[in-house]
């Protein structure tokens, strides 16, 4: 279904936009900030900018077509850094190979942002009917904690109907999972391998640990939510040890805790606080030097009955219909900040694949821009009609 709308085509832009760099680290946005607003001026709308953090601001785009509902398109700006990763070509130079497109951000979430803004352009174009008010926020800062979109609410932001851009194939999402990360550190005491019994096993440690955490992961494996699946709690990453001749006095962990609506952060402080309960009393030496907090995101979840889920399912029933029946977005994201602290009832659509953010050679599915541009205008039209 290759069909183009609007004045600029989906894929040039994207590619354009590819070439703009705001990983994260460091997270500067500003060469996205200011193509945007020139793009957006170009077809009348109105840009402000949401000064968040130094050279990493919020830039909100909208049109108003009279008395009627609001609603928003909300996606990031910054991408994955690619440090580190082996790509095949340069990520910051977009790539056609057959039906993809490749580049960092192609699909996370950059193909959402000039599939969001192809559609207001087309808004913008052919106002006839609309009635209300439609946003887009660019927003900084979601790849490290949704920092620019927490700043967004907390500055009073009102709608009554939200889509969040992230890659779920183009289907529906109506809730997401919370990310809960912290980095432990546990502490030993060194001393030379060839007298162990003068020191205390960091790395021993960790380990009876880490058993306590996958026992803890099968048992919340065992509770499912409808859209989502199960809970889960995983280390991702150990580090302990100097040299090879000596006991390990320290040893850092972090681990993933994975949290289904309904969970809270306090829910899994008291899991971590029985865990070392149980530690303490079996390892008499187990000692916790710190338990560091990363990244702390909410679950959320949108009611199916909800005017947002009904106009989106009604609309892609005409376009994709065997992308109608809502899902769940296994990933923490954005949504959780609209609808947890803005009370705006909030969708997950965009093109591409989960499984494709975050790699080397991440891609997006040509056609999925231009259907996702079609989904995002004809949602609009028919929430604000």
């Amino acid at each position: 279904m290759l069909v183009e709308v609007g004045k600029r085509n989906v894929v040039e832009a994207l590619k354009d936009c590819i070439s703009l760099q705001s990983q994260n680290p460091p997270g500067n946005v500003e060469q996205v900030v200011r193509w945007l607003e020139k793009w957006a001026e170009s077809f009348g709308a109105e840009v402000k900018r949401q000064e968040v953090e130094l050279l990493k601001n919020n830039l909100l785009i909208s049109m108003n077509f009279g008395s009627g509902p609001t609603l928003v398109f909300n996606t990031h700006m910054d991408v994955n850094n690619p440090l580190g990763q082996e790509w095949t070509t340069d990520p910051f130079v977009a790539e056609i190979v057959g039906t993809r497109l490749y580049g960092v951000g192609a699909c996370d979430a950059k193909g959402s942002l000039v599939s969001m803004m192809c559609a207001l352009e087309s808004l913008a174009l052919n106002p006839a009917g609309l009635r209300g008010t439609i946003m887009l926020t660019a927003v900084m800062g979601e790849e490290s904690g949704g920092v620019g979109s927490l700043h967004l609410v907390s500055k009073g932001l009102e709608a009554d109907g939200a889509i969040v851009g992230e890659p779920t194939n183009l289907h529906i999402a109506v809730a997401h999972k919370g990310t809960y990360m912290k980095r432990i550190r546990i502490k030993g005491k060194s001393a030379h391998s060839a007298q162990s019994e003068k020191g205390i096993n960091a790395i021993t440690h960790a380990a009876h640990f880490i058993l306590k955490i996958e026992q803890l992961n099968q048992k919340l494996l065992k509770e499912a939510h409808p859209f989502l699946g199960s809970a889960s709690i995983s280390v991702t990453i150990i580090d302990g040890g100097t040299q090879q001749n000596t006991i390990p006095g320290q040893c850092d962990i972090v681990i993933d805790r994975r949290l289904l609506p309904g969970e809270t952060h306090e829910k899994a402080d008291k899991e971590m606080d029985d865990i070392l309960k149980e530690l303490h009393h079996e390892i008499g030496q187990f000692e916790i030097e710190f338990i560091q907090p990363i990244v702390a995101t909410i679950p959320s979840e949108t009611s199916v009955g909800e005017k947002i889920v009904e106009k989106a399912i009604e609309t892609i029933k005409g376009i994709v219909p065997d992308k109608q029946y809502p899902i769940g977005f296994r990933a923490g994201c954005d949504m959780s900040k609209l609808v947890t602290v803005a009370k705006i009832p909030t969708i997950i659509l965009g093109p591409g694949s989960l499984a494709q953010a975050h790699v080397a050679d991440e891609f997006v599915e040509i056609n999925e821009l231009y259907v996702a541009e079609k989904l995002y205008e004809d949602i609009a039209r028919n929430f604000l009609s």
